[in-house]
């Protein structure tokens, strides 16, 4: 090995040792609506650049555990430490937290008579993002909205509000950037340059994701490991390389899940359900 060869390998073991430092520990988070535990214990490490998606059942918890996550929502229990400082050390403050953090809703809920331009806006004076008025425009080209800017948000159509949240989650230039459904109301080519956009911006940021998806296409290309959330738990948790080269496709490993692990437990709350009756009319 000449001595240019071994640069480069040292160089390369840096970088790869960069990529993947910690940026969030999730321990033991729980949370109840009332009565019904909605999370029991759930579980993960990230390190950034990392690409997650978060699969599971309808009703899961994935919407909610990316809430906690974003402080948009407090847990019942359990906690969650971020890194998103340069030396590694640990975040405080629910304000220094949230500006290293975007997440796109799925539900839209915008003040009355905000214009779009009035949203980003907020945004970035919020997270005290430095961005240039080119900048800024090329971002409303990206996602569809520049004739869009002086209109209120709440009477856009459901695929223009869908690109106006993930450009409100992106503009603030996250470190951590959440994806409910993102494809959602969307066509066929505003979901190619939206997903194009979103790789590009990771890749260049080095920003992790984590992304909310019943679309395999989105899965597949974008990000690069999978965690399933069944009752309220972590079911499985692996690279997308390994369930490929299991399962040779990402929608046989679904089918299989909702075949055979959602829908047999459903199942079962269904047979106990009618024995209950069955015995209540007896």
């Amino acid at each position: 090995m000449t001595k240019i060869e071994k640069v480069k390998k040292e160089t390369s073991k840096i970088a790869t040792k960069k990529e993947r430092l910690l940026i969030m520990d999730v321990k033991n988070i729980t949370k109840n609506y009332g009565k019904v535990e909605v999370l029991k214990g759930i579980n993960f490490k990230v390190c950034s650049g990392e690409k997650i998606a978060i699969v599971g059942s309808n009703g899961a918890g994935k919407s909610t555990l990316s809430e906690i996550i974003a402080k948009v929502k407090e847990p019942t229990k359990g906690n969650i430490k971020y890194f998103f400082e340069k030396d590694g050390k640990e975040s405080h403050g629910k304000g220094n937290i949230s500006s290293n953090i975007g997440i796109q809703f799925q539900d839209s809920s915008y003040p009355d008579f905000y214009k779009v331009s009035d949203l980003v806006k907020f945004v970035i004076g919020a997270a005290g993002v430095k961005i240039t008025d080119e900048e800024l425009e090329e971002l409303y080209k990206t996602f569809e909205l520049s004739k869009l800017k002086n209109e209120v948000a709440k009477r856009l159509s459901g695929g223009q509000q869908q690109r106006l949240n993930i450009l409100l989650a992106i503009v603030n230039n996250p470190q951590l950037l959440i994806l409910d459904e993102v494809g959602t109301g969307l066509d066929v080519e505003s979901r190619t340059k939206i997903k194009s956009y979103i790789k590009s911006y990771a890749s260049e940021h080095d920003a992790t994701l984590l992304l909310i998806s019943h679309n395999s296409d989105e899965v597949l290309e974008l990000v690069d490991r999978v965690i399933v959330i069944h009752n309220g738990l972590i079911f499985n948790d692996q690279p997308l390389s390994d369930i490929i080269k299991k399962w040779k496709s990402f929608d046989d490993y679904m089918n299989n899940l909702y075949l055979n692990v959602f829908k047999k437990d459903l199942d079962l709350r269904v047979t106990k359900s009618d024995k209950f009756k069955i015995r209540k009319n007896k």
